[in-house]
């Protein structure tokens, strides 16, 4: 009995001793990492895939400060304009059997001083959220408010920029688009854009189809052209008889620099407009030295209407002194001619600017801009100019 006790108890020893060895070699097994986020590297920085789906989502906002100066103003206007604007946006992409599901929202609300309106396409009162962006995609296809096709966006380069988060200040309306990708760097698109987004000063009308738009784009490591179009119906409710077509042409370049720091770059446009003005950069009424300046895309006279033709030219240089800091001027200048005698009118403008990023995401930005406006007849005095000076400080935060 005692010999089959003492072989028991040495057997249980044994294994206890091989267990432990076998531990002891083998280690303690780590718990597995678990990855609360899995990115989406497939369509840039920041987008993530959200739970329980295989979609992508990038989340982005924008805080950006502005400080405004003009002296030129009459007495009865605010000099000076302390803006603040802060910036929501979201998109939200799905890969399918058949192309890419992109869903895109952008939304701001801004605030300036003594109750100020401020203008962006429409006019948007304070403290009022405004839909900037907001579109789908499906494969080559674009449904929604969206980025006018016949922008260029080449002096958008950083302030309020593509640089920083995706965030661009360039033309958007609703519209139905589809862009072909040629491959090689080359691209077309086309574009049904809304009409009324796009009227400029032309009252007693209504409108029977939108603006057609078409681009051609090109792209390569030197840099990029584009060439566009846009037709644009004026059709006067008064006059059942009297439906003109107005359009522009524009031509732009943009050549990236081989000195300085990556991002310089020079760019040049051009475009021509008959019967559509906003195409060149006219928008509502403006102030340019205490004079009231309304653009219009036609007049109505005799009860025919009668188109106002005109053009503008504009280029600018951007220069990265390092990575963080940069500075850029650039010029503006442009032509409109009404109907009617001796009654054209020039404007020109002159932009500098100069930048610093301390950290990604964060700018200082200091912009001075001069205007002139003259006319031989009607906006002002024949014969006379006007100018203003403004400055701009502003602080931007892209997060």
């Amino acid at each position: 009995m005692k010999l089959v006790k003492s072989l028991l108890l040495g057997s249980a020893a044994g294994l206890v001793a091989v267990a432990g060895a076998s531990a002891a070699d083998l280690g303690v097994k780590k718990p597995t990492a678990v990855e609360y986020v899995k990115t989406c590297p497939q369509y840039g920085a920041g987008f993530f895939v959200v739970p329980g789906t295989t979609s992508c989502l990038r989340v982005l906002g924008r805080v950006r400060v502005d400080y405004l100066f003009n002296n030129a103003l009459a007495r009865t206007n605010d000099h000076n304009t302390f803006r603040a604007r802060g910036y929501l946006q979201a998109d939200h992409r799905t890969a399918s059997e058949y192309g890419l599901v992109r869903t895109f929202i952008r939304l701001w609300i801004n605030r300036d001083n003594a109750g100020q309106a401020i203008q962006n396409s429409t006019t948007v009162l304070n403290g009022a959220p405004a839909v900037e962006l907001a579109f789908i995609q499906f494969g080559g296809a674009t449904f929604g408010r969206a980025t006018s096709i016949f922008e260029h966006g080449y002096s958008f380069n950083l302030v309020g920029s593509n640089a920083q988060g995706g965030f661009s200040d360039l033309f958007s309306v609703n519209q139905a688009a589809y862009t072909f990708a040629f491959g090689g760097g080359f691209s077309a698109s086309v574009a049904l854009e809304t009409n009324a987004e796009r009227r400029v000063g032309y009252t007693g009308f209504g409108q029977a189809m939108p603006d057609v738009v078409g681009s051609l784009d090109y792209s390569a490591s030197w840099g990029s052209i584009k060439v566009a179009a846009a037709a644009h119906q004026l059709r006067n409710a008064l006059v059942t008889t009297s439906t003109k077509y107005g359009y522009a042409v524009t031509g732009a370049a943009k050549f990236n620099l081989p000195f300085g720091a990556a991002g310089s770059n020079l760019w040049v446009n051009g475009t021509y407009f008959n019967g559509a003005s906003s195409y060149a950069g006219y928008g509502g009424t403006s102030t340019i030295g205490a004079v009231a300046f309304a653009p219009a895309d036609a007049l109505v006279v005799g009860g025919v209407i009668q188109t106002t033709k005109g053009y503008s030219l504009a280029g600018g240089l951007q220069a990265f002194f390092t990575p963080t800091v940069y500075a850029g001027i650039s010029g503006y200048y442009a032509v409109m001619d009404p109907f009617g005698a001796a009654n054209t009118i020039r404007t020109s403008t002159l932009v500098g600017t100069v930048g610093w990023l301390p950290v990604a995401g964060l700018q200082f930005v200091g912009e001075v801009v001069y205007r002139s406006i003259g006319a031989s007849a009607g906006v002002i005095p024949a014969g006379t100019s006007k100018s203003d000076i403004t400055g701009r400080i502003r602080v931007q935060r892209d997060f």
